[in-house]
């Protein structure tokens, strides 16, 4: 009766399980930073070939989002997406994103994949400059000083728990094309320095992390 009960469980499908309507997914991420960031040192300064000095987005960053969209089948869902991302060098952004997703069977324990594209805001807290803390530079930066285009990708398992109800946790990759700001010029004294911060280097800030929501 067990080798029957079991895989019949496992095994619930369309018939039991929303296949249509709409669909509300509010989750919560944690990601932590994985790349390094470069911008160089200024030759009208230094009357030198340009130092290029690299920073890591040792970044980590909390969020909450909420989607918005439409089962059309077992399989396939659409919707928008409004989130709060916020990073630990005390900036935040507020992304909005058109969001598709996918379940790779119609049953209770389905593979689940997402992928969405749209618009991070950034939320204005603190610019105060602050010490690179990683390389060979003793500059001071903000990180994350401009909105831009971001995306997110994930891959994980979605968990039935009702007719409409499911946890779904992922693992999930995040960009945000931002900037990092600092300092190029000369100063009356290197104390000056920290208080000053007049150029950007463009780039992407990429993260890795863990995502859980509850689909209703």
């Amino acid at each position: 009766m067990l080798f029957v009960a079991i895989p019949f469980s496992s095994a619930q499908s369309v018939k039991t399980l929303k296949s249509r309507g709409p669909m509300f997914i509010t989750s919560l991420s944690f990601y932590q930073g994985i790349t390094r960031l470069t911008y160089k040192e200024d030759v009208s300064v230094t009357q030198e070939i340009p130092r290029f000095f690299k920073t890591t987005s040792n970044i980590s960053l909390i969020s909450a989002s909420q989607f918005m969209g439409f089962q059309f089948s077992p399989y396939f869902a659409l919707g928008l997406g409004v989130g709060f991302d916020y990073w630990t060098v005390n900036n935040a952004f507020v992304p909005v994103y058109a969001d598709l997703r996918f379940n790779m069977t119609d049953r209770k324990f389905a593979p689940h994949a997402y992928i969405n594209l749209g618009y991070g805001s950034r939320w204005h807290i603190n610019s105060k400059p602050y010490k690179a803390t990683t390389g060979n530079s003793n500059d001071y930066i903000i990180h994350a000083v401009t909105s831009g285009v971001m995306g997110e990708i994930g891959f994980g398992v979605k968990a039935s728990v009702g007719y409409s109800t499911a946890l779904v946790i992922t693992a999930s990759c995040k960009v945000q094309d931002s900037a990092l700001r600092y300092y190029v010029g000369s100063v009356p004294s290197q104390s000056m320095k920290p208080l000053l911060v007049n150029t950007n280097s463009n780039g992407l800030y990429m993260f890795a992390g863990l995502k859980v929501g509850v689909i209703f």
